[in-house]
């Protein structure tokens, strides 16, 4: 089926690569944990007025592709970073990876459509978001939020291959400590988690940006941190419990494996306000170690 998938897009991707700046997360709650009347609770999302564009900085968008939502993405526009993609685990496949990356169009010129494409012929191009050319030199990996290795098929891995799905990450951290955890998380879900279209596992992951912000090419935020949480419902508790990490984003190859509870506390003083991940919910920590340190 990935393979059929692949080729299909491979085909006809400018029609199928799709996306959407929507003005609430309710288009795509798909990603989101659910409480238990079922109604999707999205993490904190941000909101303040750009006073030069009149338009809230932070953008919501319903990331599609082959017609189908795959994830959720919290966008801050001045930055020209994602807050954070909300997305869920049904399974894993491995899937193959693209080597070039699309932009969002809406996030630049309104009438610029629904479809995440190439670069070419778009409105004020960069404008509220990274570009390609941003990361020409730079140094930096285009550092997957939602990861190529958590797909669970060929064509959401490829809707991950956005930059609105992206920040500068340092090679070191990105290469490293940062794909070994993604791994670990994997590992253990496979293991120990219910996965199946009743009991999927959300995964949330995220950045704080540097502060005084630390720059590439002289207009992207380059994050302090990288940090993610999932939550899972376990096969042996049969409850829903969770992990989280947190990093910062520079050579020294540190990773902090932590509780919800600890993360949310982290990021509440990082962000200036309150932060939850999961609405509150999903507070049960997994006591043990998932990743294995270096």
């Amino acid at each position: 089926m990935g393979f059929v998938c692949g080729l299909f897009l491979l085909l006809t991707l400018p029609a199928l690569a799709l996306t959407e700046v929507v003005a609430s997360f309710s288009v795509c709650p798909d990603f989101f944990w659910k409480d238990q009347n079922g109604k999707p609770v999205t993490p904190t999302i941000f909101t303040e007025v750009n006073p030069q564009s009149g338009h809230d900085r932070y953008q919501k968008i319903c990331q599609r592709y082959n017609n189908l939502y795959q994830f959720a993405t919290l966008y801050d526009t001045t930055n020209k970073i994602p807050v954070y993609s909300a997305y869920n685990i049904e399974g894993i496949q491995k899937c193959n990876r693209k080597s070039n990356w699309f932009i969002e169009p809406e996030l630049d010129d309104i009438s610029g459509g629904p479809d995440m494409k190439n670069e070419e012929n778009v409105k004020n191009l960069g404008e509220n978001q990274a570009i390609n050319n941003d990361y020409v030199k730079s140094g930096y990996d285009k550092g997957h939020l939602y990861p190529v290795s958590q797909a669970d098929d060929q064509c959401t891995a490829y809707s991950t291959f956005t930059l609105t799905n992206a920040a500068p990450q340092h090679w070191h951290f990105n290469r490293g400590v940062w794909n070994q955890m993604e791994r670990a998380v994997l590992n253990y879900m496979n293991t120990n988690c219910q996965l199946d279209t009743n009991k999927i596992a959300y995964i949330v992951t995220g950045i704080v940006p540097s502060n005084p912000s630390s720059l590439m090419n002289k207009r992207v935020n380059i994050p302090a941190y990288f940090w993610n949480a999932f939550c899972c419902f376990d096969n042996i508790s049969k409850k829903w419990v969770s992990k989280a990490h947190l990093g910062p984003n520079d050579i020294s190859g540190t990773l902090w494996e932590l509780s919800l509870t600890n993360l949310e506390t982290n990021l509440a003083q990082d962000y200036g306000k309150a932060f939850s991940v999961f609405g509150g919910h999903c507070q049960s920590d997994i006591n043990n170690p998932i990743y294995p340190k270096p």
